[in-house]
């Protein structure tokens, strides 16, 4: 079972660091952030479910961004 005000906390922890560069990979979000791959998945997708997160492809792979507040 998954603890709903971990993923949340994560995510917050996730969008506040996501101000300093506008978008990131998953392997730099793993690097700036600490989280495990499950724990930074889980944070991600709390924050596209809060429509607070974009992603897009380019030909360096995928990115993540905030959406703007």
């Amino acid at each position: 079972m998954f603890n709903t005000e971990i993923i949340k906390k994560n995510s917050r922890m996730v969008y506040d660091l996501m101000k300093r560069t506008y978008r990131y990979t998953f392997k730099e979000l793993e690097q700036v952030t600490s989280l495990d791959g499950t724990e930074l998945c889980l944070a991600l997708l709390q924050l596209q479910r809060e429509g607070r997160l974009e992603y897009g492809k380019t030909e360096e792979g995928i990115y993540y961004a905030r959406t703007s507040d």
